[in-house]
């Protein structure tokens, strides 16, 4: 089975603007996320998409979180959403749903999911699903298809609850477990950990940058953002998982090289991104 690299300059090409184009062309990312008590993460999914390049980027969050989003980003479209049917009319626009950010596993978490799962079908609307989206799909997968473009990143705990197995045999051939969770949710599978692993099918990716320090609430959250904003500029599902998990990693490890790993934080992450996809 042959792993193939990331060809990250080759991909960012892919990206490259002219002078007369606008933010329409680039996209609109709806972020849907940030339950009680994880405000946060919606939050730094949502800074992602902006600062790697998406024309327009929202959050659906639940309405306390409204005012910190507009103070921690004011260029986010902060819409308060406190069940399913108040999300439904946000759906009509974006280019790309991310999903699963601060979520958690409640019954507004239950509504939203749902909801999202329906217009995406309805829309044919790329969708990524990432933390407790995931954690809750396999039993919503008995009510309702999942939509033709699908990108899910677990980490090894999630893939194991999505593949009904334990950890350690997802740990002991993560090459296999991803391309299982490909062919089982017809999906652009990132399998998060060392060295993150991108499938599709039969195409694996592999990278081997990012290190320790990233190990911290938020950043798979950020790496949500950044593959959605690249969703949302037209690159495909694997082009946008492979470029996201390169650029994320490597940004922790431009931190890490000049300040140290200790200490590294996702927001760091995405003002280095910032740099990198220019």
């Amino acid at each position: 089975m042959k792993v193939q690299e990331i060809k990250t300059n080759k991909l960012l090409a892919k990206l490259k603007r002219s002078p007369a184009d606008h933010k329409g062309k680039f996209g609109h990312v709806m972020i849907v996320g940030g339950n009680i008590g994880f405000g946060g993460a919606g939050l730094l999914a949502s800074k992602a998409a902006v600062c790697s390049g998406a024309g327009l980027v929202s959050l659906a969050t639940r309405s306390e979180h409204v005012s910190a989003s507009l103070n921690f980003c004011p260029e986010v479209m902060a819409k308060p959403v406190n069940n399913g049917q108040a999300l439904e009319e946000y759906l009509d626009k974006p280019s790309v749903i991310c999903i699963g950010p601060g979520l958690d596993k409640n019954y507004w978490a239950e509504q939203v999911l749902y909801k999202t799962l329906e217009i995406s079908n309805k829309r044919n609307i790329p969708i990524l699903i990432d933390a407790d989206g995931l954690n809750l799909l396999p039993e919503f997968i008995k009510k309702i298809p999942l939509p033709k473009k699908v990108i899910i990143t677990p980490h090894e705990g999630e893939a194991a609850k999505l593949l009904n197995t334990s950890v350690e045999k997802i740990k002991s051939n993560r090459i296999l477990a991803a391309k299982k969770l490909s062919k089982k949710y017809s999906a652009v599978v990132v399998l998060k950990g060392h060295e993150t692993i991108v499938c599709s099918k039969d195409n694996i990716f592999l990278c081997n940058k990012g290190n320790p320090g990233m190990a911290s609430g938020g950043m798979g959250d950020v790496l949500s953002g950044i593959i959605s904003s690249l969703v949302a500029q037209k690159l495909s599902l694997l082009e946008s998982a492979c470029l996201g998990v390169n650029l994320h990693a490597e940004a922790g490890d431009e931190y890490a090289e000049a300040i140290g790993q200790r200490g590294l934080i996702p927001s760091d992450v995405i003002e280095i991104v910032k740099e990198l996809i220019l």
